[in-house]
């Protein structure tokens, strides 16, 4: 059984962009009761004591709040790694490139998971902020930039794909 990527694609953008909706406009705006910035400032914290301040800026209820709802962004990591990787399929079919091309597909995935272990850790941490690792919390952040840095990798495979000439390899 193959992967008919272009009805993928269509499925994967629509699901993508429902879960960026939810998660960017309603959950993470309810979480710290502002704009959502918090939830990413928590992600690039690096140290126990900033994040702390981070989750206590939240203001009554952020922290549960936060606990109630990061399966939004769990489920937002599924669907930003599928829309991601059909992109890059259906473009790596399209202009009939190299299977390097898929290096870009890994980089996708590799985001996703980083992300649900960045959620997992976030998690453990706004349950027990006090008595949490300062090394294991310093990883998350690097766990956290490392994600963030995979993305322009995608979007570069992407951009690249986009304008490679059928007959000849970028």
């Amino acid at each position: 059984m193959s992967i008919n990527w272009n009805k993928m694609l269509l499925a994967s953008t629509v699901f993508m962009f429902i879960m960026f909706s939810i998660v960017i406009f309603y959950v993470d705006p309810m979480i710290d009761g502002k704009d959502g910035s918090g939830v990413i400032a928590l992600q690039l914290s690096f140290f126990v004591d900033r994040a702390i301040e981070v989750v206590n800026s939240w203001g009554i209820g952020g922290a549960d709040r936060f606990k109630k709802y990061i399966f939004t962004d769990y489920i937002y990591a599924i669907a930003y790694v599928l829309f991601f990787v059909s992109v890059l399929k259906v473009l790596i079919n399209k202009k009939r490139a190299s299977n390097r091309y898929n290096f870009f597909v890994y980089f996708a995935i590799l985001a996703g998971i980083l992300d649900w272990v960045e959620n997992s850790i976030e998690v453990a941490f706004v349950s027990n902020m006090q008595n949490f690792s300062e090394a294991i919390f310093f990883l998350h952040s690097v766990i956290s930039v490392v994600k963030w840095s995979a993305l322009p990798i995608v979007l570069i495979g992407i951009f690249m794909l986009i304008f490679k000439k059928s007959k000849w390899e970028l």
